[in-house]
């Protein structure tokens, strides 16, 4: 075991903070703002996880909003054990849901070297369906066209009830460009930024037994940042984690920056209704832990 796991990291922390950290299974939501220390809090349980209760770095994902993040966590948690988390999972839900949809492709009409789409693709794709359906593209942006299928996608709303609830003339014809895109898509062997989350989730949904193993492996889910997760985002932590029901995350009750994103603050405010024996901790705001040479 780390010595330095055991002594100067945890002797940093606060009593909110050590509560978080030392709190070993079982759901919990650690309500946290700016300067709250929340980063450290992460680091120093999963390095514990690893250190103290000898948990394969393979069966713990973490899960943040930035590469960047994630590339720091990942640098952290390596200065507190003393080595790479070999076999960890660490990214952004983009690049998790990725990873895991080139692993199972064909189960979604694609192949494992599937394009992602950036915003100028999925537009242009979008104009082409428009063009096949015979909707206008000069009467109706297909920029407009393509947020509102967007904002469906994040909130797991599917093609046939967005059709039933498209009153309007623009989603009317929003909701004909969804039914026809993803047959697009699977011909050019592509998916947009969206499907990097509703297919997973799809694919898990239908799949009981991916499901279980992916479970399975994941013994341990931490989020960051969990107030800005849309409905996509929720439904994949809640798919991978409601076996074990081992899913910490961490979020701000009093923002949600990332609306235009179809963040859903309904989230962190549902967690302990889906999670009834989640523990819940408030780190203070505008703490300063004392500095480690681990952290430096």
């Amino acid at each position: 075991m780390n010595q330095q796991l055991e002594t100067e990291p945890l002797a940093g922390l606060n009593q909110a903070q050590r509560e978080a950290v030392l709190h070993f299974e079982g759901p919990m939501l650690v309500l946290a703002g700016a300067g709250s220390g929340k980063t450290r809090v992460l680091t120093t349980r999963i390095a514990r996880l690893v250190e103290h209760h000898g948990v394969d770095p393979a069966r713990i994902l973490a899960v943040t909003f930035t590469n960047k993040a994630a590339g720091e966590m990942r640098d952290r948690i390596a200065r507190l054990v003393g080595h790479e988390p070999k076999g960890m999972w660490c990214g952004t839900f983009h690049a998790i849901g990725a990873r895991l949809l080139r692993s199972h492709a064909a189960a979604v009409g694609r192949a494992p070297n599937f394009t992602i789409y950036d915003e100028d693709d999925n537009i242009a794709v979008i104009k082409r369906v428009m063009e096949a359906a015979g909707i206008s593209t000069k009467a109706w942006s297909a920029k407009a066209v393509a947020s509102l299928i967007s904002d469906a996608k994040n909130a797991l709303v599917t093609p046939a009830e967005y059709a039933s609830l498209a009153l309007d003339p623009v989603s009317r014809n929003a909701s004909v460009v969804y039914r026809n895109l993803e047959q697009a898509l699977r011909t050019a062997n592509a998916v947009t930024f969206d499907d990097l989350l509703t297919l997973p989730v799809e694919l898990l949904t239908s799949d009981e037994g991916l499901r279980r193993r992916m479970s399975e492996r994941f013994q341990f889910i931490l989020v960051d940042e969990y107030q800005d997760t849309n409905r996509a985002q929720y439904r994949l932590i809640k798919l991978l984690g409601g076996e074990h029901s081992n899913v910490v995350v961490v979020g701000d009750d009093d923002q949600s920056i990332y609306g235009w994103r179809g963040a859903d603050i309904r989230n962190i405010l549902d967690f302990e209704r889906e999670f009834p024996d989640a523990r819940v901790v408030r780190l203070e705001e505008n703490y300063r832990s004392t500095p480690n040479i681990l952290e430096v």
